[in-house]
């Protein structure tokens, strides 16, 4: 271990445990929207999407967003598609009904009838199998552990018809210390302010992730993109 490796532990985050009235809960959501913005992490999400469809040659298609939170990934995706002559229809899935209830004033707010909110458990799609083009995913598997993350891999792909991309954090001293000196740019909500040291924490690094998919009887592609997030890329074949 170097100086810079960061021991993994699993503190609970303060969302995951309903803590805070939804005034305070809105204001976290819209820190994990600026920070999806301005440190990469909605751009490799929508970047990675919009190549896969062209891969696959689909100018229409339906994509499912895991755990959207306030539904900025569905968001910005809606904006992008016409620059990329798509038509897409999100659906931004949560299980807490105040992220879905933050989620839909805001989408309400860019009037983006594209995109259908939907409160259901990750780990029991509501869905047919290979009945969405695409399922997609940002921050969410770090919240879980190995075999909680086999099972989330397998329903992803089990409802997708073309493969899924998943984008979260890397586990580092370096994010840690950037966090704590951005905090009040990033993190105005005190619940911000736990949750994403919480985060750091508990999430994987390339190499533990590279191992956890290994023995997957998928091939999940695993890569790192600067600054300090990791992507998992599962393609079908093309039906």
């Amino acid at each position: 271990m170097t100086f810079f490796d960061l021991p993994q532990t699993n503190r609970e985050e303060l969302l995951d445990l309903h803590h805070g009235s939804l005034r305070e809960v809105r204001r976290s959501l819209h820190d994990i929207r600026r920070i999806n913005t301005y440190l990469g992490g909605a751009k490799v999400t929508c970047d990675a999407t919009f190549a896969m469809l062209q891969k696959h040659h689909l100018h229409r298609a339906t994509v499912l967003d895991i755990g959207t939170g306030n539904a900025d990934i569905p968001q910005r995706l809606v904006r992008q598609a016409k620059r990329h002559n798509t038509e897409l229809r999100v659906l931004a899935l949560d299980i807490s009904a105040r992220h879905l209830q933050v989620a839909q004033e805001d989408v309400d707010k860019i009037n983006a009838p594209q995109i259908d909110l939907v409160q259901a458990d990750a780990f029991r799609l509501p869905f047919a199998d290979n009945s969405i083009d695409l399922v997609v995913s940002t921050l969410f598997l770090h919240h879980f552990r190995d075999r909680q993350i086999h099972l989330l891999l397998n329903e992803f792909a089990r409802v997708s018809k073309r493969g899924f991309i998943i984008n979260d954090l890397v586990r580092h001293r370096l994010p840690l210390w950037f966090f704590r000196l951005t905090r009040p740019f990033f993190a105005r909500s005190y619940i911000t302010r736990h949750d994403g040291e919480a985060s750091i924490r508990r999430a994987y690094t390339l190499a533990e992730m590279q191992r956890l998919v290994k023995d997957s009887p998928m091939s999940i592609e695993v890569r790192e993109h600067f600054p300090f997030r990791i992507s998992l890329t599962h393609h079908k074949l093309s039906s």
